[in-house]
């Protein structure tokens, strides 16, 4: 049985924190795809280092985050684009804590949890292991990061050149 990724309750629950009431919905809708691309970029991050994390955790890092966000963050109508300001936050926090981070997921006792994962997955067992949902969600920041990028590329083709 496959996890699904756990970016959908946390989606949920920006729109409920940070998309009040005065802003229409269609303002959560149209930064969603951006919103995506921030909520997985800690899924790269902790890909490139090969560091297992349930989706359970994930879910509580990114929801500290919302909450340090919430709590010490710039008034909510100071936000020119909140989803801008979502990434810088988690990329910010991930530059100051990602030390004690990988320390904490390269421990002994998360490794005995992977290789108690495989061993599950060995012995017929349908679980996903840990990592293969982070990089699932490195794949999807990927692609979300590709859409972004070519979204640019073709802004820029409409414009006539100079020379």
């Amino acid at each position: 049985m496959k996890q699904t990724l756990p970016t959908q309750p946390l989606l949920d629950q920006i729109k409920a924190q940070f998309y009040d009431h005065k802003q229409p919905e269609k303002r959560f809708y149209q930064d969603r795809r951006m919103l995506l691309y921030a909520l997985t970029w800690p899924a790269k991050w902790l890909d490139q280092r090969g560091l297992p994390i349930t989706p359970q955790s994930y879910q509580q890092l990114i929801t500290q985050r919302l909450q340090d966000i919430q709590t010490h963050g710039v008034a909510q109508h100071q936000f020119r684009y909140f989803p801008r300001y979502l990434l810088k936050c988690i990329q910010d926090w991930f530059a100051h804590h990602g030390d004690e981070l990988y320390e904490q997921l390269k421990h002994v006792r998360n490794q005995l949890c992977t290789i108690e994962t495989l061993l599950q997955q060995s012995t017929g067992s349908d679980a996903e292991p840990q990592h293969a949902l982070i990089t699932r969600m490195a794949d999807a920041h990927q692609i979300l990061k590709q859409e972004m990028h070519l979204n640019k590329i073709s802004k820029s083709d409409k414009q006539l050149e100079l020379f």
